[in-house]
């Protein structure tokens, strides 16, 4: 066979494809051989039917089969040949097959678009600071002293104030329109909550129990429910009761009802800690999406639309999966800039496999040894334990992990990484 490529664009090309008729000869005898073994045709004993017969009878049949095993055959041929990186079904309309005609055809294919280079001198990522500041420290011990507060009815009786837990019930009307399923019956709200709708707060401060109002509420812009940004909506609210919390003391025998601390000063160091330990993963998280996005930038990339398609398909079903598991429905905003999400997605893979390539970034027997090894550590669990279960695909989706680690550290390396309070929201 013989086999030419011409580039049609960087993620398409188009092959040509020549097969001597010398191999066709050959396909076409063995087949008709074969379908004369098993040929049931009026007249003749299966088996003795002779080859010209079984030619008339066949012939186009047969002739379909060969043209489609050479078609393959010829495209295999040419993806091995100039090493291609088909993403697609080709786009082929398959000649007739004649005699004693060398059989040709042309195929265009969308490909994987094969970088020479990928510049990584010039990537430039924002991230936020990861220190904690004492206020952080102070906020997460105020979380957990609330958490250990008793609860009880103010005696006497006030009306309600922050800090106090309430029992409401509610209905809703938005636009004027009674929306029955954000209802609510005996939902418990802390008074002073960050998380309250503004002027929820506001309508509820000084409400006493048996109470009712009207709280007139405008859901804001950014609200998650789509159906409800920048709706006017009033909530029918009536209070129930009124509970205080009675906070502990900060002090050593807060800690040491904890259960693991003597002193305060050992919670706090241990809240500290962690909080830095939690900054810490966020500001990875952070740089590696700023290191994507620096390189997607940087690096001028053309993507295959099959490739974009494909993910996002996987991204729907991520989605759905995951709407599944939390119980609600999949709203019109999860579809927001789908596209350019799957495109940077694909960009991203692109982009990060011709790294690995040209930068020879590979991982062997001895990384992955070196990764279980931490793993273990880290978690406590047996290493011999770790490396029956790391086997077959869950130990291929390690060499990917470790890959994955060895890329962006190599990003981290490369490129110049700003600290700045105003890193911008997270790409997907």
């Amino acid at each position: 066979m013989h086999s030419e490529v011409s580039e049609i664009s960087p993620i398409q090309v188009e092959v040509k494809v020549q097969v001597p008729w010398e191999r066709i000869r050959k396909d076409l005898d063995l087949s008709f051989s074969r379908v004369a073994k098993t040929a049931k045709i009026k007249g003749f004993r299966p088996g003795k039917v002779p080859r010209d017969v079984v030619r008339k009878v066949y012939g186009a049949q047969v002739r379909a089969e060969v043209a489609s095993n050479l078609i393959e055959a010829g495209l295999m041929h040419a993806v091995e040949t100039h090493d291609l990186h088909i993403v697609a079904q080709p786009e082929i309309s398959p000649p007739p097959l004649f005699d004693e005609v060398d059989y040709e055809f042309t195929a265009k294919l969308e490909v994987r678009p094969k970088l020479e280079s990928v510049e990584l001198g010039k990537l430039v990522a924002k991230v936020r600071p990861s220190a904690v500041e004492e206020g952080a420290v102070d906020a997460e011990l105020g979380r957990m002293q609330k958490q250990q507060a008793d609860l009880r009815e103010p005696d006497p009786m006030r009306p309600a104030q922050d800090g106090d837990r309430l029992t409401i019930a509610y209905t809703v009307a938005v636009d004027g329109e009674d929306k029955p399923e954000l209802e609510a019956d005996e939902r418990e709200v802390d008074l002073g909550d960050e998380e309250l709708l503004e002027g929820f707060a506001t309508g509820l401060r000084g409400m006493s129990p048996g109470e009712e109002k009207d709280l007139e509420i405008t859901f804001p812009e950014d609200h998650p429910n789509p159906d409800l940004k920048g709706k006017n909506a009033v909530f029918h609210v009536k209070l129930s009761a009124i509970r205080e919390l009675l906070l502990p003391e900060l002090d050593d025998e807060f800690a040491k009802d904890l259960g693991t601390f003597e002193t305060m000063d050992e919670l706090r160091a241990d809240v500290r800690k962690k909080l830095e330990d939690l900054a810490t993963r966020r500001r990875e998280a952070e740089l590696k999406d700023k290191l994507i996005d620096a390189l997607i930038e940087t690096n001028d990339v053309m993507v295959p639309p099959s490739l974009v398609q494909e993910e996002k398909r996987q991204m729907l079903y991520q989605m759905m999966q995951f709407a599944q598991m939390m119980g609600r429905q999949i709203s019109p905003s999860d579809f927001d800039d789908l596209d350019n999400r799957a495109t940077r997605r694909v960009k991203a893979g692109i982009l990060l496999g011709a790294v690995a390539r040209l930068e020879k970034v590979e991982v062997d027997d001895a990384a992955i040894d070196a990764k279980l090894a931490e793993m273990a550590e880290s978690s406590g669990k047996n290493l011999a334990k770790l490396r029956v279960e790391y086997q077959g695909e869950r130990r291929d989706q390690l060499h990917s992990q470790v890959l994955e680690e060895k890329l962006f550290a190599l990003l981290r390396d490369r490129a110049t990484i700003e600290e700045t309070e105003e890193a911008g929201e997270k790409s997907e």
